[in-house]
C-alpha cells in the first residue's frame, strides 16, 4: 500500500508541476504577447514617424545611404546633416543662414541668375564675360597708351610749332618795322612830291591856259568839220542805198527758174549750174512770180513759197533739185521762180551775223549755231563780215535771238553778278545799236526764220 500512495502522489507532484508550469507559460505567453503588442504599435508609430522624414524607396537610395554612413562618421543624424549642409549653403550663398529659399531665389533673379540655369552656370557666363572685359579693357589700354603716345607727339610738334611761329612772327615784326620805316620815309618823300606837283601845277597853270583856250578854238572847230562830214557820210549813204545791188526790190530776189520737171514726180530741173556757182546742197524757195516776194506791210515778214528745193546734182549751165517741201494744191510748175537771199549769180552779198542763234528750233540759243549760219553764207557764196561794225557796203544784217535788258543788281551783289551784268547789258546795247544803225541806213535785217524763209531751208 506504501509503494501505491508514494507513486500517487510523486503523479499528483508531477501533475501539479506539470499545471502550474502551463500556468507560467501561459502567463509568460500572456506577458510577451502584451509587450510584442505594444512593440508591434511603437514601430509602426517610429515607421510612420520616419515615413514623414523619408519613404522607404528613398531610405534604399545610394543617395540616402551615403548621407547615413557621412552622418554615422560625424555621429550626427541625417537630418542633423541635412540642416548642416543647408545652413552651410544658405550661408555661402547669402551670408546669412537663416535666409528663407524662397528670398534666395528673388536675390538672385534679380542679379540676372535663371532659375532654371543654376548659380553655377551664371557665375560661369559671368567669368566668360569678365574675361572678355578683361581682354577688351587691355587693347583699350592699348589704344589709349597709342593714343597718348600720340597726343605726347602732338604736343612736341606743337611745342615746336609755336616756337617756329614766334621766330616768324618776330622775323615779321622786324621785316613790318623796316617796312614802317620805309613807309613813313615814303610818306615824307610823297608829301615833297606833293608840294612839288601843287607847285608845279600852278606854274603850268599859268604858263599853259593860253594854250587850252587856243586848243579848245581848234576842237570847237573840229566838231564844226566833224558835224558837216557826219552830213556828206548821210548823203553818200543815202546814194550807196540807191545805187545798192541788194534785195529792195523783190524781183532782184528772183535768182532763177524752174525750166522743166525731171522724170521723177519729187525733182526739177533749174536754170542755174556751175558758171553760176551753184554748188550741192543749195536750197531754194518756189514761188509762182516775183511779186509774192514783197514782204508783208505790217510784219515785214516774207511769205513762205509754195515749195522748197534743193540741189542734188550741178551740171554746167543746169542743175537737178529735188522737191523738199511742197502745198499739195499748189504743185512746182514749169515757170516759177526760185529764190536764195543768200545767193546772187552775179553778185556776192555780204552778211553781218550778230547775236544767239537757235537754228535747229530746240529752245536754246548758242554761238555755234551763230556760226554755223556763217559757215552756210561762206558756202552759198556770200561774204561774211566778222566783228560788231557795219561796213558801209554792208548788205545784210541777221541778228539772233534779241536779249533783254538786264535789271540792275542789288547794291551787295558779287563781282561776277556784276560782271554779268556789264556783260548781259554790252550785249543789249549792241544789238540795238546795230538794228538802230542797219535801219537807218535801209539795210534790211533778217532773223533765223526770215533767212530760212529766202534761203528755202525746211525744218524736215
Amino acid at each position: 500500500m506504501a509503494i501505491r500512495t508514494t507513486a500517487a502522489t510523486g503523479v499528483i507532484v508531477s501533475l501539479v508541476v506539470f499545471i502550474l508550469t502551463t500556468i507560467f507559460l501561459l502567463v509568460l505567453a500572456i506577458v510577451f504577447y502584451a509587450g510584442q503588442a505594444k512593440e508591434l504599435e511603437a514601430r509602426a508609430g517610429a515607421e510612420q514617424l520616419l515615413d514623414e522624414y523619408a519613404t522607404p524607396g528613398e531610405r534604399s537610395s545610394d543617395r540616402f545611404k551615403n548621407l547615413l554612413a557621412t552622418a554615422g562618421q560625424n555621429r550626427q543624424s541625417v537630418a542633423g546633416l541635412l540642416n548642416a549642409r543647408l545652413e552651410a549653403l544658405t550661408l555661402y550663398l547669402d551670408g546669412d543662414k537663416s535666409t528663407s529659399e524662397d528670398a534666395i531665389r528673388q536675390r538672385l533673379a534679380r542679379l540676372g541668375v535663371d532659375e532654371g540655369g543654376g548659380v553655377r552656370h551664371a557665375l560661369e557666363d559671368l567669368d566668360r564675360t569678365m574675361e572678355e572685359r578683361d581682354a577688351e579693357i587691355a587693347s583699350l589700354k592699348g589704344i589709349l597708351a597709342e593714343l597718348e603716345e600720340e597726343i605726347r607727339s602732338a604736343q612736341s610738334e606743337l611745342l615746336a610749332a609755336d616756337k617756329a611761329r614766334e621766330q616768324a612772327i618776330a622775323a615779321v615784326q622786324a621785316q613790318t618795322d623796316q617796312y614802317r620805316q620805309a613807309g613813313d620815309q615814303y610818306a615824307q618823300a610823297v608829301a615833297r612830291t606833293i608840294d612839288e606837283i601843287e607847285q608845279a601845277k600852278s606854274q603850268f597853270r599859268d604858263e599853259y591856259r593860253e594854250e587850252i583856250e587856243r586848243l579848245q578854238e581848234e576842237n570847237d572847230e573840229l566838231t564844226q568839220d566833224q558835224v558837216d562830214l557826219m552830213a556828206r557820210i548821210a548823203e553818200f549813204q543815202e546814194i550807196l542805198s540807191r545805187t545798192r545791188i541788194g534785195p529792195k526790190d523783190p524781183a532782184l530776189l528772183v535768182d532763177g527758174r524752174v525750166i522743166e520737171l525731171a522724170g521723177t514726180h519729187d525733182q526739177v530741173f533749174i536754170n542755174l549750174g556751175l558758171e553760176d556757182r551753184i554748188v550741192l546742197g543749195m536750197t531754194f524757195e518756189v514761188y509762182d512770180d516775183a511779186s509774192q516776194l514783197r514782204p508783208d506791210a505790217r510784219t515785214g515778214e516774207v511769205p513762205r513759197g509754195k515749195g522748197s528745193l534743193q540741189i542734188i546734182k550741178v551740171g554746167q549751165r543746169t542743175s537737178t533739185a529735188k522737191i523738199t517741201a511742197s502745198v499739195p494744191s499748189r504743185p512746182v510748175v514749169r515757170g516759177d521762180v526760185i529764190a536764195n537771199a543768200i545767193y546772187d549769180p552775179d553778185y556776192q552779198f555780204k552778211f553781218l551775223v550778230h547775236g544767239m542763234f537757235d537754228v535747229d528750233g530746240d529752245g536754246r540759243a548758242s554761238e555755234s549755231e551763230a556760226e554755223y549760219l556763217r559757215s552756210r553764207v561762206e558756202e552759198w557764196g556770200g561774204a561774211v563780215v566778222r566783228g560788231d561794225t557795219i561796213p558801209g557796203d554792208l548788205d545784210f544784217l541777221v541778228l539772233g535771238v534779241a536779249p533783254t535788258d538786264p535789271g540792275l543788281p542789288p547794291g551787295d551783289a558779287s563781282d561776277l553778278v556784276v560782271q554779268d551784268y556789264m556783260r548781259r547789258k554790252r550785249s543789249f546795247l549792241k544789238y540795238k545799236e546795230l538794228y538802230e544803225q542797219a535801219r537807218r541806213s535801209q539795210i534790211p535785217v533778217l532773223n533765223v526764220n526770215r533767212l530760212s524763209i529766202l534761203t528755202g531751208a525746211t525744218s524736215g
